[in-house]
């Protein structure tokens, strides 16, 4: 309503809304006064500044800035669903990096003062006086309201997110994880209040991330700690409280998330981390993670965390970000074999997987391309780059050693199962 209400004055006001607007130009002017102005009187702002710091603070003053000019005068520009959740995100960032809020409420009162400095000269300058003081009424009052605003809500979201970050410190945050992980309702008040508090809500579909760090071939120790909070980070971004309600703990060297939206909760995580590419090598170090199915019950969590759980199996520093939907369904039956499967491996395909001269690795391959070429054995030739001849004599070499006629549809299935079979449990047979 506050927007709707200064949108229409800013259109009664074309001295307004011209100088409001052309401060899209002077960007680099206002972040300049409003930071020197932080660093002269704000001792909280001078112990807090590195580089991290000084580019989070001017790419907020930069967010700030459009939705001032989206205000006066480019209202399509607004977010419709929340216009300022970017001082939200602010916030958190804020909050989860230690900064006092009075530090920040400090530096809207000094960003106040620049943007009503700057546009003051520039309606004394461009208008009559008349309409300049007309002009000035007007900006006058929308700098206290919009300040006081951003103010408001900046202060709103810090409280929440220090909250948050006080929760899971304590022992309640990580027993309901666990809890809610085994698929048991929260058992008290205060458990049931801090999934409210973490936007945890029935009904709604949740899922399950598991994050695991991996030493990369850099040869640099890996420093899991280190890693993992790096990751905690990243996921807080990029998963934000304004469309996500979510847990998350560092549990036994892994990350652990439980997350909870509107729709495909499973599905927009996905979209996020590989937009991102969160996981994936960093630092010499790769990062894997695994997402199970939603679920929209918490006792179905279990069941997603199990799913999480198997995904993460399948990731890789190749293929980083794993669903649980997208795991191969044979490659799974294969890894996931008992006893009895793997003692119906036939006698013929450990004497064969026990030729040491490459013969079998050869063979294997052409069965393999066999297959993916559907039979063909002029296309699989040219995949291997040899002679159909040469096709047909490794088929009919691999039907004498094994008994299994590769060039049937149930000999290749056998064969390559057999094979698959023995590289996974090979180590493990008798």
């Amino acid at each position: 309503m506050l927007i709707r209400e200064w949108g229409d004055r800013f259109q009664s006001d074309p001295l307004a809304t011209r100088v409001v607007a052309g401060l899209r130009d002077r960007a680099a002017e206002i972040w300049r006064d409003t930071f020197e102005l932080l660093q002269r009187e704000s001792p909280e702002y001078r112990n807090s500044i590195d580089d991290e710091f000084t580019a989070e603070s001017k790419a907020h003053c930069h967010e700030l800035l459009k939705a001032i000019i989206a205000i006066a005068a480019e209202p399509a520009g607004l977010s419709s669903a929340d216009p300022f959740d970017f001082v939200r995100m602010h916030a958190a960032w804020r909050a989860r990096h230690q900064v006092p809020l009075i530090a920040s409420l400090h530096a809207y009162r000094l960003a106040h003062r620049t943007y009503w400095e700057i546009t003051r000269d520039s309606v004394l300058r461009e208008g009559a006086q008349e309409e300049a003081i007309r002009s000035l009424t007007m900006l006058s009052d929308f700098w206290i309201q919009i300040f006081d605003l951003v103010g408001a809500v900046l202060a709103e979201a810090h409280a929440v997110e220090e909250s948050l970050i006080v929760a899971q410190s304590t022992r309640s945050y990580a027993e309901l994880i666990e809890d809610l992980l085994r698929g048991v309702q929260p058992r008290d008040a205060e458990a049931q209040r801090l999934c409210t508090l973490c936007g945890i809500r029935p009904g709604a579909p949740m899922a399950v991330l598991i994050a695991r760090p991996l030493q990369a071939g850099s040869g640099k120790p890996l420093d899991v700690e280190a890693t993992l909070r790096s990751f905690v980070r990243l996921l807080e971004q990029l998963i934000p409280p304004a469309f996500f309600g979510k847990l998350i703990d560092i549990r036994k060297d892994e990350v652990t998330a439980i997350a909870c939206s509107e729709s495909t909760t499973a599905l927009r995580i996905l979209e996020a981390l590989r937009a991102n590419r969160v996981a994936g090598t960093r630092n010499g170090h790769a990062t894997v993670v695994g997402v199970g199915l939603d679920a929209l019950a918490i006792a179905s969590l279990q069941k997603s965390h199990e799913e999480a759980r198997m995904a993460l199996e399948f990731a890789n520093s190749t293929c980083p970000i794993m669903h649980f939907a997208e795991i191969d369904l044979p490659e799974l039956l294969v890894r996931r074999a008992d006893s009895a499967a793997i003692r119906l491996i036939p006698d013929w395909a450990r004497h064969f997987n026990a030729i040491d001269d490459g013969q079998s690795r050869e063979l294997t391959r052409t069965v393999r391309v066999f297959a993916d070429c559907s039979f063909n054995v002029k296309r699989t030739a040219q995949r291997l780059g040899v002679h159909t001849n040469t096709v047909y004599f490794r088929l009919n070499r691999v039907k004498k050693l094994t008994g299994s006629d590769p060039r049937t549809y149930a000999g290749t299935s056998l064969f390559l199962t057999a094979m698959r079979l023995l590289e996974v449990h090979g180590g493990s047979l008798v």
